[in-house]
């Protein structure tokens, strides 16, 4: 699969994500401001059913760019040969994982494929996921996806759905990234950087 088709993927996970909202929480949702990064949102205690993250770093030539997201493959993608024998677990078995899309998009439309990395998504891992964005109140950052409708590539677009309905967006104002946006990207990346080193 081409870096293209994955970006084109991803953005249909971005777009969809949104109808997984609740009515309610849809009409409650605040029609300019930002939810200030002082306030704690409510905790959500069901599982995550989707996950999908894309970040834009501009270079030289074009735009540098990772996508993460939670998807299906074998199982032989994320595990050695070992862990599979291990695990008893036949290496075309799919199973959910942690997948991350690296690549580059330059600037007359040509992209390019970098790096392609999977860890398998374990209660684990999910649990840090959660405490990640706990620890960092990225909760009130939730926008209700009013800036990914209006702002045009910009730096950061999160969604996390879950399985009661509710779901997180956190998008970056633009292009350009303020103090607290950084701060938010770095927790993140930090974090993705983390479990894919293997550390969580």
């Amino acid at each position: 699969m081409t870096f293209a088709h994955k970006a084109a993927r991803f953005c249909c996970a971005a777009i969809f994500a949104p109808l997984l909202l609740l009515v309610a929480e849809a009409e409650a949702a605040p029609e300019t401001a930002p939810i200030p990064a002082t306030r704690t949102a409510p905790v959500e205690n069901t599982p995550i059913q989707q996950l999908s993250m894309e970040f834009r770093h501009p270079v030289a030539d074009g735009t540098l760019m990772r996508m993460i997201c939670l998807i299906d493959v074998p199982a032989k993608n994320a595990l050695s040969a070992e862990e599979l024998a291990a695990r008893g677990i036949d290496g075309e078995h799919f199973i959910t994982c942690l997948g991350e899309f690296v690549g580059k998009e330059f600037s007359d439309g040509r992209f390019q494929d970098i790096a392609e990395h999977y860890v398998p998504w374990t209660e684990a891992r999910e649990a840090d996921f959660r405490a990640m964005l706990d620890a960092h109140n990225l909760a009130a950052e939730n926008d209700y996806g009013a800036r990914a409708e209006a702002v045009q590539n910009p730096a950061y677009n999160i969604v996390i759905a879950y399985q009661s309905g509710r779901s997180l967006h956190i998008t970056s104002a633009g292009a350009a990234l303020n103090e607290r946006e950084n701060a938010v990207e770095d927790a993140v990346l930090t974090w993705v950087d983390d479990a894919f080193a293997g550390k969580k």
